[in-house]
């Protein structure tokens, strides 16, 4: 593998236990044992995930809301300490910078959460823009270990090593807490469509004897979650899983000639007051007058095949769009997958055919979670 790709403080554990890929410039575990078995784990039970690949920044001063509210689409101004939102970063022409998520965890100071792919792009976006505030942006990425603890057991997991009782905290919080004796940030957050955490590790990287920290906290969760049947799992059941419950991944449905409102996912843009956000007046027009160029559709396939990426998608002989995730669901047994096509071409029940390797496949129009939300997923009630 290659010696220049960046490494998590867990890459020694994946090491030993883990299959490694170059994922975006990060040698990172696909697989420990079977990606199936992984992604029923975590439906079922609970999988942890090394996410420190992910970068993290830190923004604080006194004009910190105001600086952000001129970068972001959700409102930051109604996030009260100790909450998160899911928000977009748009360019001028209100394509997506990133997609991410904010936490305010404290009067004056935030933590951004951005995809891997995208950090140094963010870091010089902020940086750039922070120079008209009394703000300052600090790069923690390297120093703050992140791991995603996900399941509808995970939070029994975490009751387990941590100092207080968690039940009150409801989703899109981040407290400071202790988890295993070691200082983290616990937000209830994930990228699964299950319940769980994402736990951000604030210790210094290293234990006197030199043993690095993230490892010692890694292998607690997993003797600590024997009982709840935890496993380790990697980028192969993290996408299946986000893919399966609808979720976007930048590069995929995501991009800088996409819009959210094009990418259906509304609940990321609020039409505030001023300041405005960069992108506000196409996002805005798009909204309230349309001019989409697409829009973002689920299918599950009729025929058999795996639908991947890129795959061109028909109508009548007729091409109106192509796929932009797909793969396998383990809860349906059948290929899925998350598409861009020209508006109003389809609807919901309406059958298409998707072009797999030069041959054309039936496939169902279907809104997403792909699984039944109330047999999965974080609100699940049987």
């Amino acid at each position: 593998m290659n010696e220049t790709l960046k490494h998590t403080q867990l890459y020694e554990w994946h090491r030993e236990h883990g299959d490694l890929v170059n994922f975006v410039g990060w040698e990172m575990p696909v697989r420990f044992s079977d990606i199936r078995e992984e992604h029923m784990t975590v439906r079922n039970n609970v999988g942890i995930f090394d996410t420190s690949n992910m970068s993290r920044f830190v923004i604080k001063g006194s004009q910190a809301e105001v600086f952000l509210q001129t970068l972001t689409t959700n409102n930051v101004s109604t996030l009260k300490v100790n909450g998160g939102q899911y928000t977009t970063c748009l360019n001028e022409h209100g394509g997506i910078h990133d997609d991410l998520t904010l936490y305010r965890v404290g009067e004056d100071e935030y933590i951004w959460i951005t995809n891997a792919v995208n950090g140094p792009k963010i870091y010089d976006h902020l940086t750039k823009h922070s120079s008209n505030f009394e703000v300052e942006v600090v790069d923690k990425s390297r120093e703050i270990t992140m791991i995603a603890v996900q399941g509808p057991k995970a939070l029994s997991l975490i009751q387990k090593i941590a100092d207080r009782d968690i039940c009150e905290y409801s989703r899109f919080s981040s407290y400071r807490v202790k988890l295993a004796g070691y200082d983290c940030y616990l937000c209830r957050t994930g990228y699964t469509g299950e319940d769980g955490v994402e736990i951000l590790l604030l210790e210094t990287p290293c234990t006197d004897e030199g043993k690095l920290k993230a490892i010692s906290f890694w292998e607690e969760l997993l003797e600590k979650g024997k009982e709840f049947g935890v496993k380790p799992c990697g980028l192969g059941a993290r996408d299946s899983l986000r893919l399966e419950a609808g979720f976007v991944l930048y590069g995929h449905e995501l991009d800088e000639d996409t819009s959210p409102i094009e990418a259906r996912i509304p609940y990321a843009v609020k039409f505030k007051v001023e300041p405005h956000y960069i992108g506000y007046d196409v996002v805005k027009h798009h909204k309230n007058e349309g001019g989409i160029r697409k829009t973002r559709i689920g299918l599950i396939m009729l025929d058999r095949g795996i639908p991947r990426e890129h795959y061109p998608i028909l109508v009548d002989g007729e091409k109106i769009g192509e796929t932009s995730s797909g793969g396998l669901s383990p809860i349906l047994n059948k290929g899925i997958a998350l598409a861009y096509v020209k508006p109003d071409s389809v609807v919901t029940g309406g059958v298409v055919q998707i072009d797999i390797k030069g041959r054309l496949r039936k496939a169902e129009v279907s809104t997403w979670p792909f699984y039944d939300p109330a047999a999965y997923g974080g609100s699940r009630t049987q």
